[in-house]
């Protein structure tokens, strides 16, 4: 491994919508050939991480930093325990919402029903959806009203920072205990790095939590006031090379 390691958000970063623009993927191949470890970052499932860019990175942080896997192989991982998963489910009940909750190969639907789970499965893929318990790792969140969305996040406060996408009836979690930034904490230390050799590059409010355990700091043009504040760097937006930018700007690429 060289000296150097960099960590990218999915949505919003290197994506939209589940679409890799062509200048993001020549980046990824790019910095592959120099010798850099890449790593994707992201509130989503590993499997559905590893499917997107499993041939484009060396490594994937999912579910929000409770899931790391390196070379395709499992590296560390940080499961709920029954008991957090009823308080979840208990959580859900009383504020009558629903939850994904997500393992490393697939997810179970909990008060998902209709078109919420219809789009559910179409995102992921209806064989990941499975009506069967688990090992999981995180849960997103489904509302169907801003009131509930809002009642959600007071809700869990405290114990998770609430990711909202956009308004869209759902969130991503990412539980204050082990969060983005342990996992790029854990790797940093696996592999004798410094926070100095870590960049990383996000848009979102979850991504505050990298930028916490790295030394460059990049915000997406089109990312959120708060994360820009705390950048080392703010480059162009997603759908603008945004990522080519800033690497250019570094003498990355």
């Amino acid at each position: 491994m060289m000296r150097k390691v960099l960590f990218f958000d999915i949505d919003g970063t290197l994506a939209i919508h589940g679409h890799i623009p062509e200048s993001n993927q020549k980046a990824l191949e790019a910095l592959k050939e120099k010798g850099y470890d890449t790593f994707v970052c992201t509130g989503r499932a590993p499997y559905y991480a590893e499917n997107l860019f499993g041939k484009l990175v060396s490594g994937i942080i999912s579910c929000n930093g409770r899931y790391i896997s390196y070379k395709s192989e499992k590296l560390y991982g940080v499961p709920f325990t029954q008991d957090e998963v009823d308080i979840l489910k208990h959580k859900l009940d009383n504020l009558e919402c629903g939850g994904l909750f997500v393992s490393d190969t697939f997810s179970t639907p909990y008060h998902l029903e209709g078109d919420v789970l219809t789009h559910v499965k179409k995102e992921y893929g209806e064989e990941h959806i499975k009506d069967e318990e688990g090992t999981y790792y995180t849960c997103d969140l489904f509302y169907d009203t801003l009131e509930k969305r809002d009642a959600m996040i007071e809700a869990f406060k405290g114990e998770c920072v609430i990711n909202d996408h956009g308004g869209t009836g759902s969130c991503d979690t990412s539980t204050l205990v082990f969060d983005k930034g342990h996992a790029i904490k854990y790797i940093i230390e696996h592999f004798s790095l410094t926070k100095e050799d870590a960049y990383a590059f996000g848009d979102g409010y979850n991504d505050q939590a990298m930028f916490r355990e790295v030394g460059q700091r990049i915000a997406m043009g089109n990312g959120v006031d708060v994360l820009k504040e705390k950048a080392t760097y703010i480059t162009d937006t997603v759908d603008n090379e945004g990522i080519y930018k800033a690497l250019k700007h570094y003498e990355l690429l």
